[in-house]
């Protein structure tokens, strides 16, 4: 299930994806999601920006959901960043 949490005027959402195979206690996870602004029609081109990560595994479905946030919050400040930059020169 899709899970979001909000950083810096932006929505993070996080889908962790099974590895391989069915659920077992061993289930590696990957991850997919997506960063957009609030009230973004994140299935539109130009809305969203989508990211995922499917070579590196976690060992469990909430440590693949807690990387997919740091990356998605990574990629909020980039953008900041970049505005800035922008701005300034």
């Amino acid at each position: 299930m899709w899970d979001k949490i909000e950083h810096d005027g932006y929505e993070v959402w996080v889908l962790p994806i099974l590895a391989y195979g069915p659920p077992a206690p061993t289930t590696l996870w990957h991850y997919s999601g997506y960063i957009c602004r609030h009230g973004s029609d994140a299935h539109l081109a130009g809305q969203s920006i989508r990211f995922q990560e499917l070579v590196t595994t976690f060992r469990s479905e909430d440590a693949a959901r807690e990387a997919g946030y740091v990356e998605g919050k990574r990629r909020v400040d980039m953008i900041h960043k970049d505005a800035q930059e922008v701005g300034n020169g």
